[in-house]
């Protein structure tokens, strides 16, 4: 149970944050004026939004293989379902570069949704024989489009077995859903 005193100085603190807000009609007009400007922007997600399974794998001549299992569009997001199982005999980096932005979606038109790499692993290390399950984020939403390639490591080799920076370029099924 709350005793009085923490009530009242929860409601003091919660009345200290609204100081200087507009009047509640202000507000739900704003709120309703925001709903109104994104709403055109979900219908622009591909897919509608929805996520949708995959079951693309591509293997390195150095022993590491990719899975690509999901894409979904998000409002400022995408995110690209993937597995990495490292069959390379040392750690690899799929993201050897973070800040040369060599790891993007490309799309039909050309444009290019770049990798927001986690700020823990922007490298995306991963430990020799061990396997990387998780989604990739790229900036922005993907709008209905027909192709896309994702690409990892933009400028490292895609047939050397030697490489612990594989590069992969993966050609992803967008065509034909509905959006």
């Amino acid at each position: 149970m709350v005793s009085k005193n923490v009530a009242a100085l929860f409601m003091l603190a919660l009345a200290a944050c609204n100081q200087g807000a507009a009047p509640p009609d202000a507000n739900q007009s704003a709120a309703a004026q925001a709903a109104g400007a994104t709403a055109p922007a979900a219908a622009k997600l591909w897919n509608g939004g929805t996520e949708k399974g995959l079951d693309i794998q591509v293997a390195h001549p150095n022993g590491t293989v990719l899975q690509v299992t999901s894409v979904q569009s998000r409002a400022t997001d995408t995110a690209v379902g993937i597995r990495i199982i490292n069959g390379h005999q040392r750690d690899v980096q799929l993201n050897n570069f973070p800040n040369n932005r060599a790891s993007y979606l490309l799309l039909d038109d050309g444009q290019r949704l770049y990798l927001s790499p986690p700020a823990t692993n922007a490298r995306l290390n991963v430990p020799k024989g061990q396997t990387f399950e998780g989604q990739l984020v790229f900036l922005g939403r993907l709008e209905p489009v027909k192709a896309a390639v994702l690409v990892l490591n933009e400028n490292s080799s895609t047939d050397s077995e030697y490489s612990d920076s594989p590069g992969y370029r993966i050609d992803l099924p967008l065509a034909g859903v509905a959006s």
